[in-house]
């Protein structure tokens, strides 16, 4: 987390920071990024820069963690509206991410976190980062979520659909954003729901004990 003395500066100047950083990181990989860069177009010393901040490492959580926040409160009120139907919920989100972003007024908010996942190799962004356990999801969904609606058989079967379908969704949202038309796009995502809806092992017929 930041320190308090960020957390006290005025808002603009938080933001002007906080809006460099994620230029910054939409340029180039994580490795790459720059602190040097994001004072410069910050207009703030290196010293105060580690005043709000321990290293990059954290900056870049803190961003993440401010995405990851926006797509947990979208998805409570998908899941509300699909009445806990997980999967009719992330196919919402597909839709609502594609159509946002061919807003002109819209699509900035899309830009820069469209560009970290580009840089970082999309799903592999958070092992990259040692950021496996970090993803604040599903924590405040599963309540959100119709249990009915699935073949869960352990405790953490719900936390592990998530991440499937986080990596699915991800991915198809990344596509679908590069495509001039996103409808080929959302015919697979679509197959791959399905399948991943279905199951995919055959059931085997019950053998007959004598």
């Amino acid at each position: 987390m930041p320190s308090t003395t960020f957390f006290n500066l005025p808002p603009e100047k938080r933001e002007k920071l906080l809006s460099a950083a994620r230029a910054e990181f939409a340029r180039v990989p994580y490795a790459e990024a720059s602190i040097n860069k994001m004072i410069q177009a910050a207009d703030i010393p290196r010293g105060s820069f580690y005043m709000y901040f321990r290293d990059k490492k954290e900056l870049f959580l803190y961003l993440m963690g401010e995405y990851g926040q926006r797509l947990i409160a979208l998805m409570e009120k998908l899941l509300e509206r699909r009445q806990g139907d997980i999967f009719a919920a992330f196919l919402d989100l597909f839709d609502r991410i594609q159509a946002e972003y061919r807003d002109p007024e819209k699509k900035e908010r899309y830009q820069h976190i469209m560009g970290i996942v580009r840089n970082n190799s999309g799903v592999q962004l958070f092992s990259l980062l040692g950021m496996e356990d970090w993803l604040p999801i599903p924590g405040r969904l599963v309540e959100w979520v119709d249990p009915r609606l699935l073949d869960l058989r352990s405790a953490d079967d719900l936390e592990k659909i998530f991440c499937i379908l986080i990596d699915v969704t991800g991915q198809a949202v990344l596509r679908g954003i590069q495509a001039e038309d996103p409808a080929a796009v959302r015919s697979s995502y679509l197959r791959m729901l399905d399948i991943l809806k279905r199951g995919m092992a055959r059931k085997q017929p019950e053998t007959q004990h004598e």
